[in-house]
């Protein structure tokens, strides 16, 4: 049995069976929401709806919410693992894979799939590159004269054969979100340095979020002005009435549950142009591609139109090549701002961490982070985990979780030594840290037993004292009887007297040392 998965799915493929996605919904981007059903019933009310692509279900209350867009397409809206009660549900897709004789539009893995040589593998599907047209009767692609394309009259989709292109108001125009570039196509990445002073406009549109600034009574010129004379702008919305300007550092696709499109009256949405050139082998990093043959880095890739460095590779900037990252410490470049960053484990492939690019010289990846108190019930974790989970890991990475003892047995390797660092919160009592010149973790036949050495320093105490040479226990796997209904899952020896509960299946028990009541936790290591 084959499995395939797709990015695109045409409404005629849309089928009636579903994917669930348990503890997980999206926020925003209601179709339509009725209370007081049964979970067959809300998934009739998707399946006789076209446009329901996604819909989240809540048992208590029958709470049923259709979307027509995927968490793929509103990824800020998107809360996995953590809509406690909610389930989400994308619908599958009767697709086929391309053949030799029936291609067009079908699923394909890269352009060997695609048997016309003026095809492409784009978004998952085999279908005409930029510059040429898919001919019906003849079933392939010939090449057309694009170079006018842009702003052109339309009637239908058709009409605008680009890849990123749409029939907008009756005019030809990039997907709202996408730049269109001197290379006559539409591309959804353009660096600050390409930004060109041109606009494509996209009447009764507009952003109401993300607003970098705004001004009234001014004319549409002075409006165009301000965005030009802010590298951070990207896009605009004006108001005739009123000289209304509104600047954004973002674009449609970029913040999808704030777009409104053709149904702000009133408004034009405008998004700036990008001097964008086409990869070659001497020069290819983020430059325009059609796949990956035109990225001349074994490690790189064709991603979302531009050649970059795969997931876990960085580009670097001496060498003019992808460079492998094991650790916060390789995304540490002059200026490097804290968050989200892919690195590669050993023998385990990419994995998603968060990096702290600020506390004591940076390159830190936080292995724990939570607090004990959350304002949006969406955002708790619960942190009473069995041995699997705790193992595999949990949460969000961009808020409370617990990375995984799997992942940073990887992390750190063999015979590596490196060091760990604690930040802990009091409230209104103080922050505080401890720091530990040695840390490593044995492998699971060893329990990941901990070995913490070298000299301590900070003002936090130490918490760990008492558990150097001790492995891990959670509630399934308690062999001296520590973890409890107060003490959480922890490095324990015989006599239960670990010094730290930082993950106390009770939020108000956390504490480090002699410091409890704690409102928030972070553990990092560095090498």
């Amino acid at each position: 049995m084959v499995l395939l998965f797709t990015l695109a799915c045409r409404p005629d493929d849309l089928n009636k069976n579903f994917t669930d996605y348990p503890g997980s919904a999206l926020r925003a981007n209601l179709l339509y929401g009725e209370d007081g059903l049964t979970v067959e019933a809300c998934k009739g009310r998707c399946q006789t709806n076209q446009t329901c692509l996604t819909f989240d279900f809540k048992a208590h209350g029958g709470l049923c919410r259709l979307h027509n867009v995927t968490s793929r397409d509103s990824p800020s809206d998107w809360s996995p693992k953590r809509s406690k009660g909610w389930t989400h549900y994308q619908r599958s897709c009767n697709s086929t894979f391309a053949s030799h004789d029936n291609w067009h539009n079908l699923l394909c893995e890269s352009r060997v799939d695609c048997p016309d040589t003026n095809s492409d593998c784009l978004s998952g599907r085999c279908l005409c590159r930029s510059g040429s047209k898919f001919n019906e009767p003849e079933k392939k692609c010939v090449v057309t004269k694009l170079s006018k394309w842009h702003n052109t009259s339309c009637t239908t989709e058709d009409d605008c054969d680009v890849h990123h292109a749409t029939c907008y108001k009756q005019l030809c125009r990039c997907h709202p979100g996408y730049f269109y570039t001197t290379q006559d196509t539409c591309t959804d990445t353009c660096s600050t340095g390409e930004l060109q002073d041109n606009f494509t406009d996209y009447p009764d549109s507009a952003l109401r979020g993300n607003l970098l600034d705004s001004e009234d009574g001014i004319s549409l010129e002075a409006c165009k002005g301000r965005c030009q004379a802010d590298k951070r702008c990207l896009t605009f919305d004006f108001k005739v009435h009123g000289g209304l300007c509104l600047l954004h550092a973002v674009t449609a696709r970029d913040s999808p549950s704030h777009w409104y499109p053709k149904r702000s009256i009133g408004w034009t949405h405008y998004q700036r142009s990008c001097n964008s050139t086409f990869a070659s082998h001497d020069t290819w990093y983020n430059l325009l591609c059609n796949n990956k043959m035109d990225c001349a880095d074994t490690n790189s890739d064709c991603l979302s139109g531009r050649c970059l460095c795969g997931s876990g590779f960085k580009f670097n900037e001496t060498k003019k090549e992808c460079v492998v990252t094991r650790s916060c410490v390789d995304w540490q470049d002059k200026g490097a701002k804290s968050g989200v960053y892919t690195i590669q484990l050993y023998y385990k492939g990419p994995l998603r961490v968060w990096c702290d690019m600020y506390t004591a010289g940076g390159g830190w990846t936080v292995i724990q982070r939570r607090r004990a108190y959350v304002w949006n019930p969406y955002d708790y974790v619960d942190f009473n985990r069995n041995w699997t989970e705790y193992a595999n890991g949990f949460g969000d990475i961009s808020g409370d979780f617990w990375l995984g003892l799997s992942a940073v047995n990887s992390l750190i390797g063999f015979f590596k030594v490196w060091r760990m660092r604690v930040d802990i919160s009091a409230g209104i009592e103080g922050d505080y840290w401890a720091e530990y010149g040695g840390f490593m973790m044995a492998s699971p036949r060893g329990g990941y037993r901990l070995y913490v050495w070298g000299n301590y320093s900070g003002t936090a105490g130490d918490g760990l004292k008492g558990s150097h040479m001790d492995v891990f226990h959670t509630y399934d796997r308690n062999l001296y009887g520590c973890v409890s209904s107060s003490k959480g899952a922890w490095w324990y020896w015989r006599d239960c007297a670990a010094r730290a509960n930082l993950n106390s299946p009770v939020d108000s028990e956390m504490f480090w040392a002699d410091i409890g009541f704690l409102e928030s936790s972070e553990m990092k290591i560095r090498p």
